[in-house]
């Protein structure tokens, strides 16, 4: 959503009207509400130092991914096992998180190895990695098709153009946590999904479908063609508490500072916002995400869980 009610940034584009609706509002009925794994009992290996050679070669290469972070990386070897080239830990580690990670790593067969805590550093660029990294190949992108033919109650979140890692890594947890069919990111380039994008995740990067599309407004239109209503976040909408939030839904928010851009605002079939208190203009992108989406899925309740 945008910055002033909205939470796409703190620089607020300038107030567009509410587009009337382009189709007739989809009829929606009412939805009513209605052991750990045993440990092995040899103790876990101890990491193995890399060769200098190899230290100095552990810089990201050729599209290759770093995740940091004792989460991020325990969630990489229990799902993401194949993509994994290697598995850093700071020197001298001896924690239990350290003896979990090890563990996990010798039952995987990923290399695993101890690294200066300043090499963690420089590979986590800014990031808390707590002394754990993990080099992966390049993640495969969804094809975005494959979210548009999802069944059944759908909410997909579409962002244009995201700029800060650390919202699009919050953005990811936020539709994890809610089940929702998926994240497509729009932009000239596909955003890098390690460092902070995996560490704010919190290890729920592997379960979320990400695409990639050059134009949100171009996905929009395939989305209305596939029977999605598309929904903009926008300071000057209407308050989502008013809306109706059918079935099928791609909910699309803007840059961090510029908000939709023009041929996305152009594609929606309306615009929403989130009511604030007198003062406040603002919302982060990714907790205007969680309250949006949070409304959808409030309407639009989980299965239950079959025991």
């Amino acid at each position: 959503m945008d910055g002033r009610a909205s939470g796409q940034a703190n620089e607020s584009p300038e107030p567009v009207v509410a587009p009337e609706s382009k189709r007739a509002r989809p009829t929606v009925a009412p939805t009513s509400r209605s052991s750990d794994a045993r440990r092995h009992a040899d103790r876990p290996v101890a990491a193995k130092p890399l060769p200098g050679a190899a230290v100095a070669d552990l810089g990201t290469r050729g599209g290759v991914v770093w995740v940091v972070g004792f989460h991020a990386v325990l969630a990489a070897l229990e799902h993401n096992t194949d993509r994994i080239e290697v598995v850093c830990v700071a020197e001298g580690s001896g924690s239990g998180r350290a003896g979990r990670v090890l563990e996990t790593a010798r039952r995987a067969g990923v290399r695993c190895h101890p690294i200066p805590r300043r090499q963690l550093d420089d590979i986590a660029a800014g990031s808390a990695h707590n002394g754990f990294a993990a080099r992966l190949a390049p993640v495969a992108f969804a094809d975005s098709a494959t979210l548009l033919a999802l069944p059944g109650p759908v909410c997909l979140i579409g962002l244009d153009t995201p700029e800060d890692p650390h919202n699009l890594g919050a953005v990811v947890r936020v539709v994890a946590g809610l089940g929702l069919g998926g994240v497509v990111v729009s932009g000239p380039h596909p955003p890098p999904l390690g460092g902070a994008v995996a560490k704010v995740a919190a290890g729920t990067l592997p379960l979320v479908r990400l695409a990639h599309v050059g134009s949100l407004g171009d996905f929009a239109r395939q989305a209305q063609d596939a029977g999605f209503w598309v929904i903009g976040a926008d300071a000057a909408g209407t308050p989502v508490t008013d809306v109706e939030l059918p079935e099928r839904l791609l909910l699309c928010l803007g840059a961090e500072a510029g908000g939709l851009r023009a041929k996305t605002r152009a594609a929606v079939d309306e615009t929403v916002a989130i009511p604030l208190a007198a003062g406040v203009e603002s919302l982060n992108l990714s907790v205007a995400t969680a309250i949006l989406s949070w409304e959808w899925r409030r309407r639009h309740p989980l299965p239950p869980v079959v025991a």
